[in-house]
């Protein structure tokens, strides 16, 4: 009977939202069984009151941290320290931490080195270079509702500066900078140069060891494949193809397609 990992899930209440709990722990579940769960804050300030019911909800421990003196990394201190307790002190496999602050970039080096398996969740503003510290980092949900009243505000605003006017197709939405087009490519072309073939697991390893976000959940997908075959208009010169075991994916270089 294969392991099931302990995990352990720390938030940083002062830069991660209490709208993210669920997500946090939705996503903490997937990766073992929940054994830690640890939430860090001055909980004397008015702008963590959110958490509240979260803490009771979720059955998290609350760890206070008073901040002694004003923009000084309290939180942050004591977030690492409880870390490699846990380390230290308990049999986890998996660290989760919810965080949008680059420094924690050294504690996450410092557990992967230790062999431990480190997930990352914060907002889509966090650095990159944080991001991939990570064994893997998830992005928030926007929500629904935000994205929602965003879209009718914007609707709003534009119609009252401008005529109306019959609507345009809307713009493809860019979900790859072009940092990241130009190592995917890079990365299918010498797949293909060496095994006339780059299949799907290959492209996704590859990438993920550049960069820890490239996962399904943060494109709106359910699976590499899926994912895949959202990112085929920026592959246009490459055509998908199916291996003899019906299930295995590729792609190739069509000689229709340039």
């Amino acid at each position: 009977m294969d392991k099931i990992n302990n995990v352990a899930v720390l938030i940083d209440a002062e830069n991660v939202g209490a709208q993210n709990a669920k997500q946090i722990f939705d996503e903490a579940s997937n990766y073992g069984n929940i054994v830690v769960k640890r939430i860090f804050a001055d909980w004397s300030k008015a702008s963590v009151k959110g958490w509240k019911d979260e803490v009771n909800r979720y059955s998290m421990t609350a760890v206070q941290q008073f901040e002694v003196t004003p923009r000084k990394n309290t939180i942050d201190i004591a977030l690492i320290i409880q870390a490699l307790v846990i380390l230290f002190e308990k049999d986890v496999d998996v660290f989760c931490i919810a965080a949008g602050d680059s420094d924690y970039t050294r504690l996450v080096r410092e557990l992967r080195e230790r062999n431990k398996a480190v997930i990352g969740l914060g907002g889509r503003n966090v650095n990159q270079s944080f991001v991939n510290a990570f064994n893997e980092f998830i992005y928030f949900d926007e929500g629904e509702e935000k994205a929602s009243n965003r879209r009718k505000e914007k609707g709003k605003a534009v119609a009252a500066k401008a005529p109306v006017q019959q609507p345009a197709a809307p713009a493809q939405e860019e979900i790859l900078d072009n940092k990241r087009k130009s190592d995917l490519h890079n990365i299918i072309d010498r797949l293909i140069d060496n095994n006339g073939r780059a299949f799907f697991s290959q492209v996704s390893s590859e990438m993920k060891q550049k960069y820890s976000d490239f996962i399904p959940k943060n494109f709106g997908c359910n699976s590499f494949k899926k994912m895949m075959e959202k990112l085929m208009p920026y592959l246009k010169k490459y055509s998908i193809g199916t291996a003899a075991d019906g299930t295995s994916m590729y792609l190739y270089r069509s000689a229709n397609k340039k």
